[in-house]
């Protein structure tokens, strides 16, 4: 093949038309940024996220710069050979300009736009964040409302078995009203009120259900150890076995008793009664209260229905969140 020199010497215009043709690759390159800049802000992110602006951007300014340094030494060659014209000169001057104001003008965009992509990653961070927490919020709330609704069917069950008298039936009051609390705190219940924290709910419904089902008693104060003695006459001999077994007041330990003087004071009363007659004591309840006072905790000698229950909802409720709240799968 001809070499370029003795092309030059035969034919002179081949030096304009090769410079003519790398200034025609610039000003293609240059093309190829006027469509850079007439693309929309999501397809320039969209380039930026994949990372094809970049690589288009680094191919580009290589062949740019590729250019401009062939060009720089074909013009020192066919300037020092005065074989280009002064027009071939003068379009590859204005050529070279216009590229490098391009490249500049297109590295500054290039610069604000991966700047905004930055404050837009935060602000995305940010965001996901901001769901991220709601949603773990709106599921906390969602488990809870499970949790209080399973706990809401267990106890209107349970209340509406016993309103109906299909439990704790042949039982007197005192011992219904503590059996029935430790069945409800023996259920879902239970757990809600760990989960959740809400000591309050069940507790007072609980307890105006209890009174609004007790219109037998006086609302004005009474012994305690009266309503014992009453309450503990009433047991047949089968079910006062029975009592005693589901109260099983001796096998507690006393950490858990100090807590529950009326309990404690119902379980004694119920061991000094089921003595012989001969080493019974005449008055059971009333000797129960004393042992409670001088071994456990103080207790008032009398009450009314509100307070009855009210102590005995707590006492029995405390108990059994203690107890279940050391179990390791709740």
């Amino acid at each position: 093949m001809e070499s370029f020199e003795k092309l030059q010497r035969r034919v002179p215009l081949v030096s304009d038309k090769t410079l003519l043709d790398l200034v025609n690759g610039i000003q293609i390159s240059r093309g190829l940024l006027s469509y850079r800049k007439s693309q929309g802000f999501f397809g320039k992110l969209l380039d930026n996220l994949t990372g094809s602006n970049f690589k288009r951007q680094m191919l580009l300014e290589g062949n740019l710069v590729a250019g401009q340094e062939a060009l720089h030494e074909w013009v020192l060659e066919l300037t020092d050979s005065v074989n280009v014209s002064k027009v071939a000169l003068y379009t590859t001057q204005t050529s070279l300009l216009e590229a490098r104001n391009a490249i500049r003008n297109h590295r500054q965009e290039l610069l604000e736009h991966q700047q905004q992509l930055i404050a837009f990653s935060e602000k995305f961070n940010q965001l996901a964040t901001e769901i991220h927490g709601r949603v773990n919020e709106l599921e906390s709330r969602l488990k809870k409302l499970e949790i209080k609704s399973e706990a809401k069917d267990d106890f209107d069950r349970i209340l509406t078995s016993w309103s109906a008298k299909q439990t704790y039936t042949k039982l007197p009051w005192v011992f219904q009203v503590v059996f029935l609390v430790r069945e409800v705190f023996s259920s879902s219940v239970a757990i809600y009120e760990i989960k959740s924290g809400d000591t309050k709910y069940f507790r007072d419904l609980l307890g105006n259900k209890i009174i609004a089902e007790s219109q037998h008693l006086p609302d004005n104060f009474f012994d305690l150890h009266q309503l014992y003695e009453q309450e503990w006459q009433q047991l047949q001999s089968t079910d006062l076995d029975l009592a005693m077994g589901l109260l099983e007041t001796r096998s507690l330990p006393r950490e858990r008793l100090v807590e529950m003087p009326y309990y404690f004071t119902l379980g004694t009363t119920l061991e000094l009664a089921s003595l012989p007659e001969q080493v019974r004591p005449e008055k059971p309840a009333e000797c129960a209260i004393e042992i409670c006072r001088s071994q456990i905790t103080k207790l008032d000698y009398t009450t009314d229905i509100r307070d009855f229950v009210r102590q005995n909802v707590q006492e029995i409720a405390n108990d059994s969140i203690t107890i279940l709240s050391r179990s390791p799968k709740l």
